[in-house]
């Protein structure tokens, strides 16, 4: 398992639990994951502090499989073509 890329959706701060909040992206061996992910942290709390805490959240998740908080996605060459 060697993780090739890693992307968010957009990051949401969420005032009620006063957390960042994201979806992320794991490109594994031509198989993408999709793991939601959030950081407690204060709404000032730096960029480079929130990216890291997410990413290493969700790495975490993706090495430890937690396959009830996953999504796996197919991908264009796997998905079949829709009828015009």
């Amino acid at each position: 398992m060697q993780i090739e890329k890693l992307e968010f959706d957009a990051i949401r701060y969420n005032p009620e639990f006063e957390a960042f909040e994201a979806a992320v992206r794991i490109y594994d061996s031509g198989h993408i994951f999709r793991y939601p992910v959030h950081l407690n942290a204060p709404l000032n709390a730096e960029y480079a502090l929130v990216a890291r805490g997410l990413t290493q959240k969700a790495s975490l998740r993706h090495t430890q499989k937690a396959h009830d908080l996953r999504s796996s996605l197919a991908d264009a060459a796997q998905t079949p073509a829709l009828a015009a």
